[in-house]
């Protein structure tokens, strides 16, 4: 069993950095030697650096796609680049041992070690994601070769984790555990898995279907930071002064706010989406909640749509929110009791599909 000690501290450096490139660039090498070799602390070193680069890399590539140098906020990067490095560690930790679990299960006689290596050196290959970010960074209109790179990269990782995984087991086996890892690690990083969807979608918008509604009918309103939209005539328009609303719609029956709120530069449009929804969503248990990602206009959006109660009142609740650079807004729908929610959203969805951003 190898060890980064003290005494040989620069042999063993030298070693462990090697092994690390020999297991992105010569992966079927790498994997040949797992059922020989048994690495302790430079397992849990690799997924750590494998959190930092994938991190730094991502964090890089979503600023860039605002338009923003991500140098400015070098200092966050590295923190929460720290930060996933650990989480990651983690994570290869929990999925080595529910790799061991499962394996035990099919009566697979491999080691808590073997399953966290074979984990731990699959994602090596994340630890060059910060070269993603270089034709972003010296071009802006090369963002989505930085994309295709991200992806290439992530793809490695997969193939990594499969050569891994067969190394040390059958065939058949190592196709069970390959699914059981993919299906765990979604779930332990939904976060990050959300972060590259959306990125991939700010980068090709157009893999986004366009928002399909009948335009709405009435007057077009043109509000204030946002664009212009179309409201039906029964919809009372009013300004009120609320800190972030810079327009009011409401009838009889519902109300419409128009938002408006900061993008954090490190954020994606989902989570801007979440923040804004905050408020409207304070108080509300949702028995339906959707989200879908489309285009309105040549605009990448977030549709909300959830049907629930509010201190025992039935509200459907709409919310289109759409990211502007560095800042974005979004139409907040509230429908009082409505006889059918179906309808309710379809009328939202009308009103959304006319908006014109800036």
């Amino acid at each position: 069993m190898r060890t980064l000690g003290p005494v040989e501290s620069g042999g063993e450096l030298a070693w462990f950095r090697a092994e690390l490139l020999r297991s992105i660039l010569k992966p079927r090498a790498f994997a040949r030697e797992l059922v020989r070799e048994h690495w302790g602390l430079e397992g849990v070193i690799a997924a750590l650096l494998a959190g930092i680069g994938f991190s730094i890399g991502l964090d890089a590539v979503v600023i860039l796609a605002k338009g923003i140098s991500p140098v400015g906020f070098l200092g966050r990067i590295l923190v929460e680049g720290f930060l996933l490095g650990i989480r990651l560690d983690i994570t290869a930790a929990v999925l080595a041992v529910i790799l061991f679990g499962a394996l035990r299960l099919l009566r697979r006689d491999v080691t808590i070690d073997q399953s966290f290596t074979a984990v731990a050196f699959a994602l090596t290959p994340l630890i060059v994601t910060p070269i993603a970010a270089i034709p972003a960074l010296l071009d802006a209109g090369l963002l989505l070769v930085s994309g295709l790179m991200l992806g290439a990269i992530v793809l490695r990782v997969l193939v990594g984790l499969g050569l891994n995984l067969r190394s040390i087991l059958p065939l058949p086996f190592a196709a069970v555990a390959l699914l059981v890892l993919l299906v765990s690690g979604s779930l332990v990083l939904n976060d990050q898995v959300s972060r590259l969807r959306m990125t991939a979608y700010t980068m090709a918008p157009s893999l986004a279907p366009r928002l399909t509604a009948a335009p709405a009918q009435g007057k077009r309103y043109d509000v204030e930071g946002t664009g212009s939209l179309v409201v039906p005539a029964d919809w009372t328009f009013s300004v009120r002064g609320i800190a972030g609303e810079v327009a009011h719609f409401e009838t009889a029956t519902a109300t419409l706010n128009v938002v408006r709120g900061r993008v954090e530069p490190l954020n994606t449009l989902d989570r801007f989406a979440d923040d804004l929804a905050r408020g409207e969503r304070l108080g509300f248990n949702a028995g339906r909640d959707e989200r879908t990602i489309v285009r309105i206009g040549d605009a990448l959006a977030i549709a909300d749509r959830a049907d629930g109660t509010y201190e025992r009142r039935h509200i459907a609740l709409s919310q289109f929110a759409i990211e502007q650079g560095a800042s974005g807004f979004a139409l907040q729908f509230r429908f009082f009791d409505p006889p059918d929610p179906d309808a309710a959203f379809a009328q939202a969805a009308s009103i959304a599909v006319t908006v014109s951003a800036r």
